[in-house]
């Protein structure tokens, strides 16, 4: 049960990841091409050449940080869900639980995961379109400096 629940997990990151990923697939392709520019400029030393190329990436950079640490805060949440229904088993089912026992709180552990997980999943959709909408800020931002 609770490999499926982590599979789950997995999906619905990948496919969150990869949806914005896509979004800043422009953001990128601006950086890169201003990054060659800086490297295309042989009058450049290699100090202003750096800077150059430092400051393309800049806002790319942010934005990925951003999203990196979005994400991390959602996953950490689900984290510690999971470890607040180990917990809560562990206390219910005391030192030493009957076979029986850890039957039961074995299922209730899973049912637990599921809730966490189902929540987890029920906010990917709503942090998509909050990420989304900050990025494109983003982006807005640094075309207008």
């Amino acid at each position: 049960m609770v490999e499926e629940q982590q599979k789950r997990v997995e999906e619905h990151t990948s496919r969150i990841v990869e949806e914005i990923d896509r979004s800043m697939r422009k953001m990128k392709g601006e950086a890169y091409r201003c990054a060659a520019t800086c490297c295309d400029n042989e009058t450049y030393s290699i100090q202003r050449v750096q800077n150059c190329v430092k400051n393309c990436n800049s806002s790319l950079d942010e934005a990925q940080e951003y999203a990196r640490e979005e994400l991390e805060r959602v996953q950490n949440r689900l984290q510690r869900c999971v470890m607040d229904c180990n917990d809560r088993i562990k206390d219910a089912a005391g030192p030493n639980p009957s076979q029986r026992d850890v039957e039961k709180y074995s299922e209730i552990f899973d049912q637990c995961v599921k809730k966490c997980v189902d929540h987890y999943c029920d906010t990917l959709p709503i942090l998509q379109k909050t990420m989304k909408n900050v990025l494109s800020e983003k982006k807005y931002l640094r075309s207008h400096k």
